[in-house]
């Protein structure tokens, strides 16, 4: 009640909103138990990948309380100029028991936040992989746009940027049929973010790039939702991918910033 409080009230930035919205969430999963956590939180139109983008909501409607223990913490946050979209990431961790044996399973989460109508933030696209992290919830959150120069919001807003993601998807989905890692490294923003299945998160060009070298997947990729910003700066697309010559499909969600140039650029990639 008081996080509701002082986020209507307007006391908290853009960026703590989420910080704290994300957190709370975190809490009431092990307070409230997963399901009901993530119905609290969840949009109505809320994406998850279950391998392939769908409703998220209906993985936790009319569950019974699960025994599985899920915890995890936001280490970046970023807000579109507009405060309507934010960006979370950070390690997660899974207790599953089973009678007297406890296994542990950690990760990386990758979420897309919304502001609602009413001046909430609630999920609309919970993402994320698999990887080997010694968990701890982290203490500090790093301002993902702090001190970075904001691109001019273009006349259209949200149409306009919809259409610019629209054709960079276009353009890179075309280039991955011969690799997807040269693909998004030619398209990468400098503070890029890369989640491959079983790796080590990579943050920054330098990272990335090492782990998009090993992603030599030739893959044929096509979006089924792209959102923007109301700024006109910050959009997603999300879709499934098939490897050459497979059927087998998997989803993808990809963050895209516009530069000052008025450029798009990657800056997060979440293909596992």
């Amino acid at each position: 009640m008081l996080l509701t409080a002082l986020l209507l009230a307007g006391q908290l930035s853009p960026f703590d909103q989420v910080v704290a919205s994300e957190r709370a969430f975190s809490a009431a999963s092990l307070e409230k138990g997963l399901h009901e956590a993530f119905l609290m939180n969840l949009a109505p139109d809320a994406i998850a990948f279950l391998p392939l983008p769908g409703p998220a909501r209906p993985a936790h409607e009319g569950k019974p309380a699960s025994s599985v223990k899920l915890s995890w913490g936001p280490t970046w946050v970023a807000v579109s100029s507009a405060s309507d979209l934010a960006l979370s990431t950070g390690p997660w961790q899974v207790k599953h028991t089973e009678e007297t044996l406890v296994n542990v399973s950690t990760g990386w989460f990758f979420s897309v936040w919304r502001r609602q109508p009413d001046g909430a933030w609630k999920v609309a696209v919970d993402s994320g992989i698999s990887s080997p992290v010694k968990f701890e919830l982290p203490q500090t959150v790093e301002n993902g746009f702090k001190g970075a120069q904001a691109a001019t919001a273009r006349s259209g807003g949200a149409a306009t940027a919809r259409s610019g993601v629209t054709s960079a998807e276009r353009a890179l989905s075309a280039q991955a049929k011969a690799g997807l890692g040269k693909a998004i490294e030619a398209r990468a923003d400098p503070s890029i973010r890369v989640y491959r299945e079983g790796k080590a998160a990579a943050f920054g060009s330098a990272a990335a790039s090492a782990l998009l070298a090993n992603d030599q997947r030739k893959v044929s990729c096509a979006a089924e939702g792209i959102v923007a910003s109301a700024s006109g700066d910050l959009g997603y697309a999300y879709g499934s991918c098939a490897d050459e010559g497979s059927e087998s499909k998997y989803g993808f969600l990809r963050v895209w910033r516009m530069q000052a140039d008025g450029a798009w650029k990657v800056l997060a990639d979440v293909t596992p």
